[in-house]
């Protein structure tokens, strides 16, 4: 490298204040309504004639006999109505695990774009376990943050029938609803209403049986401590099944469950919470807060004695798990359910928009030499949910936001942590025309401004990958001019 060009590189990644952006204002459109009422027009008045000495010297009526009669316009010709979309009967409650997988096949069936059905194993009497995953299928279900709705109670629940109503309502209204397609075209909803399929069933299960809320690893302890713990963690096919399906669900942040109205307890002793993670739990909670209505329960407060399925999504997964109340006896009418449903769509639409979401945005653009330049971007987090939960890093189970960079070589990186310092933490790099760079783990709101310096000659196209396992990924692309 000449002495010329080293000179050029260092000062482009001295400190130095970013180009602000001066953006565009936004446009709003304002929207006019018609009347629709039309001014009936009056039939033209009739010819008078000469009426008789002996008749009442009054003009003859219009259509007497007497009269010449207005002009009749045709009447116009009768519309036939319109054909009726069949009307779809609700999901009701409750219905047992054959059931709900029916209505799940019949969701895959009737809305193969948006709908794929999924086995996640069988119950320990043989009925099949299954997820339905909805998502516009324009863009792949890897790249996009994922919300998981599940219940794995018996009957006394009324989540799973929601949670199927909710999954028909969702795609009813991906086609008229601009709001609803663009959730599904950036995010996921996963739906597993029977994870224990055999509590729906209409006989209740044999005594002694082991309780699928006390045999998952984390807070674990064995049958002889604590009864229907079963004789090993996850001896059960269930727990088995959903813990698999918990560790394949790599873009999944939050598991929204359901359950009764109770007073906030403690978790376990030995349950691990950092505060970063109990303060987004608390601002997730909010969001979701309906006025008067029951809160939205985090996971720290429904009081596990350990090993249940929410104890393994936090302790093992590192994902945010909160219970959705679930009505009291006195709300189990027709008209009730159907008002509590739609509390669930509305709920679970808003944190479908709290999921992470990454954003790669070009900030700046300099020629520094013949074939080199200086790329400014900023990396952000459009979401409220972190791109990883504090506990998840501390115990190394995912990684950072990746960024990939091809179509130039890096030369070097600066970085700064907001959009009012200078560029700081400047280092050469010896990659190649592929090169990966860490973006580290972002806040929900957060941004982070990386200077890049490349060399490629003009007039190439460069893309920036931007991927995460929970915010799913976002890219850029430009051409040198």
């Amino acid at each position: 490298m000449s002495a010329r060009l080293a000179a050029v590189l260092l000062c482009a990644l001295a400190p130095a204040r970013a180009a602000q952006d001066p953006g565009g204002a936004e446009q709003g459109r304002e929207e006019q309504q018609q009347d629709g009422t039309q001014e009936t027009q009056e039939p033209p008045p009739p010819v008078p004639v000469p009426a008789p000495e002996t008749q009442d010297p009054k003009p003859a009526p219009a259509g007497d006999a007497g009269g010449t009669p207005p002009a009749a316009e045709a009447p116009p010709p009768a519309l036939a109505p319109a054909p009726r979309a069949p009307v779809r009967a609700p999901v009701a409650w409750p219905l047992d695990g054959d059931g709900l997988a029916s209505v799940m096949r019949e969701l895959a069936q009737t809305y193969p774009a948006l709908c794929t059905l999924q086995p996640l194993g069988r119950s320990s009497s043989g009925r099949e376990i299954l997820s339905l995953t909805i998502t516009d299928a324009a863009r792949p279900a890897a790249g996009k943050p994922a919300l998981l709705l599940v219940d794995h109670q018996g009957r006394e629940s009324c989540g799973p029938e929601a949670a199927l109503e909710l999954a028909w309502r969702l795609c009813e209204r991906q086609a008229v609803d601009e709001n609803v397609r663009a959730l599904l075209m950036r995010t996921t909803l996963v739906v597993a209403p029977a994870l224990d399929p055999d509590t729906r069933a209409a006989t209740a299960p044999a005594p002694g049986r082991v309780s699928f809320e006390r045999n998952f690893p984390s807070g674990w302890e064995p049958e002889t401590l604590r009864a229907g713990a079963g004789r090993t963690s996850l001896c059960q096919p269930e727990t088995l099944a959903a813990a698999r399906f918990l560790a394949v669900q790599e873009p999944a942040a939050v598991l929204l469950g359901f359950a009764p109205v109770a007073p906030a307890r403690a978790p376990y002793p030995e349950a691990e919470l950092p505060s970063g993670d109990r303060a987004v739990f608390a601002r997730i909670a909010s969001a979701l807060e309906l006025p008067g209505r029951p809160a939205v329960v985090p996971w720290y407060e429904l009081g596990s004695p350990g090993g249940s399925l929410f104890d393994f999504a936090y302790q093992a997964r590192g994902m945010f798990p909160l219970a959705l109340p679930l009505p009291g006896e006195d709300e189990r009418t027709p008209e009730a359910l159907a008002a509590w449903n739609a509390e669930v769509l509305e709920r679970v639409l808003a944190c479908l928009a709290l999921l992470p979401r990454l954003e790669v945005v070009q900030e700046g653009l300099e020629r520094l030499a013949a074939d080199t330049w200086q790329l400014d971007l900023r990396l952000g987090n459009g979401g409220v949910v972190p791109t990883l939960s504090a506990l998840a890093l501390r115990r190394e189970l995912g990684a950072d936001v990746a960024l990939r960079l091809s179509g130039a070589k890096l030369v070097a990186t600066a970085q700064r942590p907001d959009g009012e310092g200078g560029f700081q933490d400047a280092s050469f790099h010896a990659g190649g025309a592929r090169s990966t760079l860490s973006g580290g783990t972002l806040a929900g709101g957060e941004g982070r401004w990386l200077r890049l310096i490349l060399e490629a000659p003009s007039g190439t196209e460069i893309e920036i990958q931007a991927t995460s396992p929970w915010a799913g990924s976002a890219g850029l692309k430009l051409v040198l001019p």
